[in-house]
C-alpha cells in the first residue's frame, strides 16, 4: 500500500510539473503572437510587407531629388523602413506603434554625384522580421551649357 501511495504521489508531481511547463510555454507563445495582426487562429495569414513608389522619369540637374510619395504597407505591422541610393543608406525610419500603412518621403542630395542612372531601394521590415524591398531609379544629367553674347 505504501508503494502505491508513493508512486501515485510521483505521478501527480510529474503531471503537475508538465502542466506548469505547458502553461508557461503557452503563455510565452501567446505573448509573442499577440503582436501580430494576422496569422493567428481567427485572422488570415500574413502577407509580406511592401513599398510602392514611382521612379523619376526625367533627368535632373538640380541639387537634390525629392521622392515624396513612398507608400509602405505590412498587414502584420511595419517595424522599420530603410531607403538607400546605390547601396548607401539615406534614411531609416523605425515605428513603435506597428502601423499597417504609412507614407514617407526623402530628399536626396545630388551634390558630388556624377551624371548617370541611380538606384533607389526601399526595404520594409514587418513586426515578424520579414523584409521585402522595392527598387526605383532616378537619373542625373549634365546641365546644358548656357551660351551668352
Amino acid at each position: 500500500m505504501r508503494k502505491f501511495i508513493i508512486s501515485l504521489l510521483g505521478v501527480v508531481a510529474v503531471v503537475g510539473i508538465t502542466a506548469s511547463i505547458a502553461t508557461a510555454s503557452h503563455g510565452r507563445a501567446h505573448s509573442a503572437a499577440s503582436g501580430a495582426l494576422c496569422g493567428t487562429l481567427y485572422k488570415p495569414p500574413c502577407a509580406p510587407p511592401g513599398a510602392v513608389f514611382s521612379s523619376l522619369a526625367a533627368c535632373t540637374a538640380k541639387a537634390s531629388v525629392t521622392i515624396s510619395n513612398i507608400r509602405l504597407h505590412a498587414i502584420a505591422g511595419i517595424r522599420k523602413a530603410t531607403i538607400a541610393v546605390n547601396g548607401h543608406t539615406v534614411k531609416t525610419v523605425t515605428y513603435t506603434n506597428r502601423p499597417q500603412n504609412k507614407t514617407i518621403g526623402v530628399t536626396i542630395s545630388t551634390r558630388g554625384l556624377k551624371p548617370g542612372l541611380y538606384k533607389v531601394t526601399v526595404k520594409v521590415t514587418d513586426v515578424r522580421g520579414v523584409t521585402r524591398s522595392h527598387t526605383g531609379h532616378f537619373a542625373i544629367c549634365k546641365p546644358k551649357p548656357v551660351v551668352t553674347g
